[in-house]
């Protein structure tokens, strides 16, 4: 069934990306400064790494600085994002945390009794979403991607028949089973389901009318979003902004950023990561729905990501105010675009 739902969500990113295809690529330059580093690295990966489909884009201060298309994509072409989707979820639970619903430290059992019931109960919010809940990345049974349930049904069958393999708060295990209980929990406090949830929360205030969350009454929490890059790009930038849109709405108070943006891993084993550990210079790796993948002096952010598995790569640089997304698709893309990724990152240092 999960080989199925797979399949299909490809058929269907294809049509979305054929039918939002240009003939023409070009290059724009919207404020002042040197790219040509940008250009060459470009140039030399997207036919070779990127199946010459790609979309990069860069903001500064929040303003468009540069684009670049290549194979018709542009900042409108809408695909799957695959784990890009995280960071997006994570501002849906910590909208919901600035509403006084829900608490990162508050345990899941409070709210899915089914978990307590199956000897769950004790994990936090916050372990859900960094990782570091107990649970496998990836269900065996394929709960958390079964696109012919809804969210609630693969929750229990989650709580019920997903064993955890090790206490919660020791293990970082990347995947989506425990997101998508997460998730469940910001429906029942709520009183919504997830895709309306998100909507209303986050995607409408920001603008981003292009982004949502498929089809299936499953929503993938940490994976199945679609989305465009000018869409993505106001996300970014409402982070950047402390939690206010480029509309001027708030969207997220400055202490609900911080909470994403600090670090839950420090006291943890990795168990499984598809990010490899020597891309990383600090054991506080992964915050709330994204990765600190750069930092300072006295673990000060600098830049944090959330790649997906079908290669886009949005970040955030915080020291020079650079938000910047490669957007593209390629099945199990990941590993395949991310030097290219970060040597473009490092170039903007």
């Amino acid at each position: 069934m999960r080989a199925i739902y797979t399949c299909l969500l490809y058929c269907l990113t294809g049509i979305l990306a054929v039918s939002c295809q240009k003939k023409n690529d070009k290059t724009i330059i919207s404020q002042p400064g040197d790219y040509s580093a940008i250009d060459q690295i470009l140039t030399d990966s997207v036919p070779s790494v990127f199946g010459g489909k790609c979309f990069a884009v860069l903001h500064i201060n929040g303003q468009p600085a540069y684009s670049r298309s290549f194979g018709g994509y542009t900042g409108d072409t809408r695909l799957l994002i695959a784990s890009c989707t995280k960071w997006l979820s994570a501002a849906v639970l910590m909208r919901l945390a600035d509403e006084g619903k829900i608490n990162l430290t508050d345990t899941a059992g409070k709210y899915l009794p089914i978990l307590t019931a199956n000897g769950k109960g004790k994990i936090t919010i916050a372990q859900l979403f960094s990782h570091t809940s107990g649970f496998p990345g990836n269900s065996q049974q394929g709960y958390e991607s079964d696109a012919f349930t809804t969210l609630e049904a693969a929750v229990n069958n989650i709580a019920r028949n997903v064993p955890l393999q090790s206490t919660p708060g020791t293990t970082f295990n990347y995947g989506g089973v425990s997101m998508q209980v997460a998730g469940r929990i910001c429906e029942v406090v709520s009183g919504k389901d997830w895709k309306t949830l998100a909507a209303e929360k986050i995607f409408r205030p920001c603008g981003m009318n292009n982004t949502d969350y498929g089809l299936t009454a499953n929503p993938l929490i940490g994976g199945g979003a679609r989305s465009t890059a000018n869409d993505y790009m106001k996300f970014l930038n409402m982070l950047l902004q402390k939690g206010v849109a480029s509309n001027g709405t708030r969207v997220l108070s400055a202490a609900a950023i911080a909470a994403m943006e600090q670090g839950y891993t420090g006291l943890t084993t990795v168990s499984y990561s598809p990010y490899p550990l020597v891309w990383l210079n600090t054991t506080q790796f992964y915050g709330i729905g994204n990765w600190r993948d750069f930092t300072g002096a006295g673990g000060t952010l600098i830049e944090n990501s959330s790649p997906g598995a079908f290669g886009s790569h949005p970040w955030i640089n915080h020291e020079k105010n650079i938000t910047g997304m490669i957007f593209t698709f390629l099945p199990d893309g990941y590993l395949t675009t991310a030097p290219t990724c970060l040597k473009i990152r490092k170039a903007l240092r």
